[in-house]
């Protein structure tokens, strides 16, 4: 059977109980400077299309909502460095801008913590270019669209609790501008399967499609 084959049965093994499966996870978002409404939803409504896959629920909420008492089968704690408007245009930066990770997450003892950290100011950097030509409400839309992807790509790694990334999609170990700009981008069916909980997918339909990998 080839690989793409495999990968569709993956899929669909995937689909069958995604209804069944699924579970909360809350998004415990701290303070962002200067992110806009029209941005912030846009960040949400990417951020709930890509993890719909893996069975996970969306619940974006303010970190000083946070109770003792909530209760979700995942939750997450998000900070934001820089700032995050697009109301204007960022200015290009003056001098050569060195490599850096648009966001990061905690890891001790091996485990990777459910702290993710974006940082807004990279990201507005790399959308510059694309950014200038937009009209206001068209930066918003892709600026929050570009934001959710950073954003699902740390929570890969948390849910999933693994370090390892793809060479397609939103797992790529470096999303480039293209990636975050792009009008559809999506996990693969591998970090799908990751996120999804082991009885999802039968193991007779998972080592078969490991094999032909």
């Amino acid at each position: 059977m080839s690989l793409a084959a495999r990968a569709t049965l993956l899929i669909l093994a995937v689909s069958v109980c995604a209804a069944a499966q699924t579970r909360t996870l809350a998004v415990y978002a701290g303070p962002a400077n200067g992110l806009d409404t029209e941005s912030g939803s846009a960040l949400q409504w990417e951020l709930q299309r890509l993890l719909a896959p893996a069975g996970l629920e969306l619940l974006w909420k303010a970190s000083v909502d946070r109770k003792s008492g909530d209760d979700f089968d995942f939750v997450v704690v998000g900070s934001f460095r820089g700032s995050c408007s697009v109301v204007e245009v960022p200015p290009p930066p003056s001098g050569a801008v060195e490599p850096a990770s648009l966001a990061e997450t905690s890891v001790a003892d091996g485990r990777i913590l459910p702290f993710l950290d974006v940082d807004c100011g990279r990201v507005r950097q790399m959308l510059r270019p694309q950014l200038d030509p937009l009209d206001l409400r068209s930066r918003q839309a892709a600026f929050g669209r570009a934001l959710g992807r950073v954003i699902a790509h740390e929570i890969y790694h948390i849910v999933a609790q693994t370090a390892e990334h793809h060479d397609t999609g939103v797992t790529k170990a470096a999303l480039s501008t293209r990636d975050l700009t792009t009008p559809r981008l999506e996990f693969d069916a591998w970090s799908v399967a990751r996120m999804r909980p082991p009885s999802v997918v039968p193991s007779s339909t998972a080592e078969g499609a490991a094999a032909g990998r």
